[in-house]
């Protein structure tokens, strides 16, 4: 008896597996696929500091690098890079209590029209992609204070560049569908 009843279990659990793998149930945060986009090709000004972090994630993400715009099927225009800090809240004896820091930059995602290069539309709007973080400061712990900041910058260059991907991949999904 106990016997007929593992494998009535075992037997339940791969027709409810089967069950819901065949109706296209994804777990949420599965990564979103949208087929052959073709060669992407990461077009940054020079100082903009996330080129490299972005072109990784990309290919991560498996997206083909183009070497340059000529061979590309899709451009990413990536510029206007903004790295800023302001205070958020000062004490009442003057002395600042938190800051915001923040990075920003202007994205173009552009597809190529069948067999044509990449048109410099001044019409075209760029997105500005942006994320920020607040902090505390305390002029007692300078130090500390110090690698928090820079520990946060770091998180904030991950992020923009991981909206970024995501930015792309549903720029694309709507362009493919």
């Amino acid at each position: 008896m106990a016997v007929s009843r593992r494998h009535f279990n075992g037997s339940l659990l791969i027709v409810a597996t089967t069950a819901v793998a065949g109706c296209g149930f994804r777990l949420r945060g599965s990564q979103m696929t949208i087929g052959d986009v073709g060669r992407v090709y990461v077009d940054a000004d020079r100082d903009v500091s996330i080129a490299t972090p972005l072109r990784d994630a990309l290919v991560r993400r498996d997206f083909e690098l183009a070497s340059n715009r000529d061979v590309a099927d899709v451009l990413l225009r990536v510029t206007d890079e903004q790295v800023a800090e302001r205070i958020v809240s000062v004490q009442s004896s003057g002395r600042v209590s938190e800051f915001e820091l923040s990075h920003a930059v202007a994205l173009v995602v552009q597809r190529a029209a069948s067999g044509q290069v990449f048109e410099e539309d001044a019409e075209r709007q760029a997105n500005v992609v942006r994320v920020t973080r607040e902090y505390t400061y305390d002029e007692t712990e300078v130090l500390g204070k110090e690698n928090e900041a820079r520990t946060l910058r770091e998180e904030l260059r991950e992020e923009l560049v991981t909206q970024i991907v995501l930015r792309t991949l549903a720029s694309l999904a709507d362009s493919v569908a």
